[in-house]
């Protein structure tokens, strides 16, 4: 009988591995600043020629955590500009 993981576990280690990738992320950016993005984007690229799915799948994981987090920066440095105008 071949073993099977339950949904939930999978769930769970996808979750598990989303916050690893936002940790990373938000680490990164401490580190690196606006350069994080870039640097994400070239371990994409290396594991990619190095044919490293799994590693390819987690730097393309903080890549995007990278830029979500600075998304929701800009955003939030807009929204309290407009305030400041009134």
């Amino acid at each position: 009988m071949a073993l099977r993981r339950s949904r939930r576990a999978r769930q769970k280690g996808t979750d598990m591995r989303n916050q690893d990738a936002k940790e990373t992320a938000r680490m990164m950016i401490r580190l690196h600043g606006l350069q994080a993005q870039a640097i994400a984007q070239e371990r994409v690229a290396e594991m990619r020629q190095q044919g490293d799915t799994a590693g390819l799948d987690h730097w393309e994981q903080i890549h995007t955590a990278i830029r979500e987090i600075r998304q929701a920066r800009h955003e939030g440095f807009g929204e309290s500009h407009a305030d400041m105008r009134v």
